[in-house]
């Protein structure tokens, strides 16, 4: 009867479980049917299912294991059962619990193992309980020197911390009385301080020895060492290089730690302040104050009560010394008023020194008086006594006698010095004034007191000072070109100077150089215009302006604002400009070299320098007076200039390969001074050069062969018979440098000539015996299972892409899910805010209602 009723219990829980189940509906069952069946091939494992059915198991699958991994990412915690068995699913409950017990019973008898409180039996030693062992009420103070450590003896140790079992003890006399306590101690005490005193006598009996051995160890080892040079036989061991290297380490000398670079501002403040100290300390050599003067002090006698009757000797000195540093003070205590009492300072200075001149000559009348004997002051005493004239004597000594001579010297030698700190100009006229009548080291020197006194990190306003500064500088590089003779070596050491500005503040002087360049193509523009499109070449100034922009300021960027404008002005001189006389040639010459700096790096092409030069070979080749050549402008087919290079003459002097453009271009030069063969080889040597360089430049142009070709046949033109060896060289490699060039350049593109491809043709394609299956590639087994293990890399691999790319997608929703919870939480909660807040103004507005009424009804 209970078997019955446990089965139908089972029943009804088998039948639940079922009408718990989904059933399916089977017109949901897909069914890839196959049309035909083919012998020998796998059916798929796809072919019948449920859609859906994976789809939902893979969801679950993830929810248990990835969304618990997902919602236990930030805990730290976790609770691992440990407990023995409990993961083993073949061992059954009772077994489990057995197999602890076993363990615990077994841990137990491990930690009770050495465990005292369950045994009783007592401790002894030597056969005595310790309980039993006598107690010291007094311990043991040990009173051994550092040496012992604090040991203790083991005879005290064995006689009074244990009882004393020694067979020897002496505690114990023979008649049985024990001594008392105290006298044990004292004996104790006693033996051990004799002990102590025999130690330390074996100590220095052995300190005494040692130092005896190795006084006797000296002297034996200076005789061993003198018989060892005397001996013939003995041959001392030759040091290798590793013992040599091993010693030099050893006594190398270790680095040391150095102080930190100082940056830029400290090193502009530390150069402006030694600067003002210098310019102090020659304020007062310029007013007779020595360092020598300074450092000495006046003497003042015992009875000097310093109330002001005694006169001083140095008093006058004093004063001016004072007044030089006040003077200096307020010099320090700003810059802007020291700048605007530089004019006064001058005038003081001229007026001071007038009145030092005559204050000299009065010392020197005071001083032949005092020598004649005349009258004899005592200015360091207030009382008169007997021995007046021996304490006038001592006094004499100690004085300090001045060398008047030696002081006007230095006075002289002060003013020829130039003042350390300058203003700095407000235009260019203040520049001017400021370095006239000065050498070129002196003016050099001034520009760069002016630079170091207004640093930017000094002042607020120095940046301003030094950008017009710059262009002040600009200015005054021109106008030295313009000099008779030029100043050519002050404008090449300005070049650094401006350098230097310029990478200070590099906007504010580009502004400055493009406004020169600006101003000298206008004047160029006008003149064109006056002539009909035809230019004059500039003057030298311009010329080294041009030079100095390339200085300046980068030539390799693509678009420069300063570059590339002045890149265009040397362009179009080259192009608008006749060439009448040989000046004209020069300066052509220059900006072609000027062309070639500007491009060297960026290796843009310049039509306008190729087509120069190219001229100047027409203009130096022969022409026949029957043919009009073509030529392109600037240079024309006919005239007097177009032979002005044509040398009719064989010639063999030397060539001059360098012109210098400050003869040429000087104004009081003939131009008749060029019309020479000297000239003429100098500039065609130099038109060669520069055509080398730009074919070198050009190298890799794809139209190289159109620009060299005409100057290759122009070359073939020139009167090369009369030209030196070294110019014909010249010519030859220019003109093997060019064919090189155009043999191995690339060819200009042109179309492929081969068959075209047929057209595609619709003819099926039959074949007598048709397989179905793939035809696999023949190979080796070991191919075979490499691509057997590729296929299945890959099948994996996408597998494993797809999969963490569901994995992914479930995530964030699972995180959407999240933050559209939170967000509608935070709505919730903000609503509920102002309804609160809507119901607390609701209910302030009703009290107010309400306490108007209550007072209109009490009026």
């Amino acid at each position: 009867m209970g078997k019955q009723k446990k089965k139908n219990v089972a029943d009804k829980v088998r039948n639940k479980r079922k009408e718990s189940e989904k059933k399916i509906n089977p017109f949901e069952v897909k069914i890839n049917r196959q049309k035909h069946d083919v012998l020998g091939r796998k059916i798929s494992k796809h072919d019948r299912g449920m859609p859906g059915l994976s789809r939902s198991k893979a969801i679950k699958k993830r929810k248990d294991t990835l969304l618990q991994e997902y919602g236990q990412r930030l805990k730290s915690n976790k609770f691992v059962d440990k407990r023995f068995g409990e993961h083993d699913a073949t061992l059954s409950v009772e077994d489990k619990m057995m197999k602890r017990f076993a363990l615990e019973r077994a841990k137990g008898d491990k930690v009770n193992k050495y465990s005292l409180n369950d045994n009783e039996e007592e401790l002894t030693h030597y056969g005595q309980s310790l309980s039993e062992i006598e107690k010291f009420d007094n311990p043991e103070i040990s009173d051994e020197d550092d040496e012992d450590q604090g040991r203790i003896d083991g005879k005290l140790v064995s006689q009074e911390h244990f009882g004393g079992f020694l067979e020897n003890s002496n505690y114990v006399s023979l008649g049985g009385d024990k001594k008392s306590w105290k006298e044990r101690m004292e004996e104790l005490i006693t033996k051990s301080k004799k002990e102590k005193h025999e130690r330390q006598m074996e100590k220095e009996k052995s300190l005494q020895l040692t130092q005896q051995l190795d006084d006797e160890w000296k002297n034996l080892r200076f005789l061993m060492a003198a018989g060892r040079k005397k001996g013939d036989d003995t041959v001392t061991p030759k040091k290798d290089d590793y013992d040599i290297a091993v010693r030099e380490l050893q006594f190398e000398m270790k680095s040391k730690p150095t102080d930190r670079l100082k940056t830029e501002e400290e090193l502009a403040k530390e150069e402006k302040e030694r600067l003002e100290k210098q310019e102090s300390d020659r304020l007062k050599r310029m007013q007779g104050i020595l360092e020598d003067d300074e450092q000495k002090s006046t003497h003042i006698s015992a009875d000097d009560l310093n109330d002001g009757f005694a006169l001083d000797y140095k008093e006058e000195t004093i004063e001016a010394s004072d007044g030089d540093d006040n003077d200096k003070e307020q010099q320090g205590s700003g810059e802007d008023e020291g700048e605007e009492n530089d004019d006064d300072e001058i005038d003081e200075e001229k007026e001071e020194e007038n009145g030092e001149e005559e204050d000299v000559e009065k010392e020197e009348d005071e001083e032949e008086q005092s020598e004649d004997g005349d009258e004899s002051d005592d200015s360091y005493g207030d009382l008169e006594s007997e021995d007046q004239g021996s304490d006038v004597e001592e006094e004499d000594k100690q004085r300090p006698k001045v060398d008047l001579k030696k002081k006007k010297k230095v006075m002289e030698e002060a003013r020829r010095e130039l003042p350390y700190t300058f203003k700095a100009p407000e235009n260019y006229e203040d520049l001017l004034e400021l370095l006239q009548s000065h050498s070129e080291s002196d003016r050099l020197i001034i520009i760069d007191r002016i630079i170091k006194c207004h640093h930017p990190s000094l002042a607020e306003g120095n940046k301003q000072k030094l950008e017009s500064l710059f262009s002040f500088l600009v200015q005054y590089y021109g106008d030295l070109t313009l000099q008779e003779p030029p100043c050519l070596s002050l404008a090449d050491k300005l070049v650094p100077v401006l350098y230097g500005l310029t990478q200070q503040s590099s906007v504010p002087a580009a502004i400055a150089v493009l406004d020169q360049i600006k101003d000298r193509q206008e004047e160029y523009d006008t003149i064109c215009d006056r002539k009909a499109g035809r230019g004059l070449y500039p003057g030298l100034d311009t010329l080294l302006l041009l030079k100095l922009v390339a200085v300046l300021f980068p030539t390799s960027d693509f678009r420069h604002p300063v570059t590339t404008p002045t890149m265009l002005f040397i362009c179009q001189m080259l192009a608008q400009t006749p060439v009448n006389h040989e000046r004209d040639i020069a300066v052509g010459l220059f900006l072609c070299n000027l062309c070639l700096e500007y491009i060297y790096l960026s290796r843009r092409f310049v039509p306008e320098a190729i087509n120069f030069l190219h001229g100047l070979l027409y203009i130096a080749s022969k022409k026949d007076p029957n043919k009009i050549e073509p030529v392109i402008p600037p240079f024309k087919p006919v005239g007097k200039s177009i032979n002005l290079l044509e040398i009719k003459k064989p010639v063999k002097e030397k060539i001059q390969t360098q012109l210098k453009m400050s003869e040429v271009l000087t104004t009081d030069m003939d131009r008749d001074a060029l019309n020479n063969d000297g000239f003429r080889l100098s500039v065609i040597s130099s038109t060669v050069s520069l055509l080398e360089q730009f074919s070198s430049v050009y190298d890799n142009y794809p139209s190289y062969k159109e620009i060299f070709s005409p100057i290759k046949c122009q070359c073939g033109k020139l009167p090369v018979n009369n030209y030196p060896e070294s110019l014909k060289k010249q010519i030859q490699r220019l003109v093997n440098d060019i064919t090189d060039g155009m043999e191995t350049k690339r060819k200009p593109l042109v179309m492929q000539k081969k068959k075209p491809p047929p057209l595609k043709m619709f003819e099926p394609k039959i074949e007598e015996v048709f397989d179905d299956r793939k035809k696999r590639k023949g190979g080796s087994k070991e191919i075979n299972e490499k691509q057997k293990l590729v296929h299945k890399y890959k099948k994996e691999m996408k597998g494993a892409i797809r999969e963490i790319r569901k994995d992914s997608y479930m995530i964030a929703q699972v995180q959407f899910q999240e933050q559209k919870e939170k967000d509608d939480e935070r709505k919730r909660k903000v609503k509920q805010l102002y309804g609160l807040l809507a119901n607390q103004e609701g209910d302030y507005r009703a009290m107010k209602r309400n306490k108007s009424n209550n007072e209109n009804k009490e009026k």
